[in-house]
């Protein structure tokens, strides 16, 4: 099933009752359940060719396996992403797999430089069964992180949700 098709049109025709708005911070969140899978999309603005995405998170429901397991299945994920999200500005490296936590990070690599910045995106994943994706902003002056938003065509947004749940799968 194309997931991402199905998303694309709820966040474009806007009248669904999954989008809310959020004034203080003029974002715009997307929680929409599809199947076995539980969508969260959190966006500045959206039209017909593009979107100002903050986040995509995804989940599934699986039942509980032991830790072992968990970690092979991260591992496989992490490599995953590594071969086959190598659409967007930067390609992706594994950067930490926590094992105790059943955690594994992924940083777009290299990281964009301009000036005083550093660019990149992240991907996080939990337990083989959550993925969440967002970008940063690192500015080495001031030694702070910042989540900054990604703007990203819709056939991108549209290829890098169907990957994430490919990944899940």
């Amino acid at each position: 099933m194309n997931y991402a098709k199905k998303i694309t049109g709820m966040l474009l025709e806007e009248r669904s009752q999954s989008i809310h708005f959020d004034p203080k911070q003029k974002f715009f969140y997307l929680q929409h359940q599809e199947g076995d899978y539980q969508f969260q999309i959190k966006f500045k603005d959206v039209a017909k060719y593009g979107i100002l995405l903050d986040y995509i998170a995804i989940g599934k429901p699986v039942p509980l396996q032991d830790v072992e397991t968990i970690n092979q299945r991260l591992d496989a994920q992490a490599d995953t992403i590594q071969k086959r999200i190598t659409f967007l500005l930067e390609e992706f490296k594994l950067i930490e797999m926590d094992v105790r936590n059943k955690r594994a990070q992924l940083r777009s690599y290299p990281p964009h430089t301009e000036e005083n910045a550093k660019y990149y995106y992240e991907i996080v994943l939990d337990e083989g069964v959550k993925v969440h994706f967002q970008r940063y902003q690192f500015l080495t002056d001031e030694k702070r992180y910042a989540k900054i938003t990604s703007q990203l065509t819709m056939e991108t947004f549209e290829r890098l949700i169907n990957e994430l749940v490919r990944i899940l799968q």
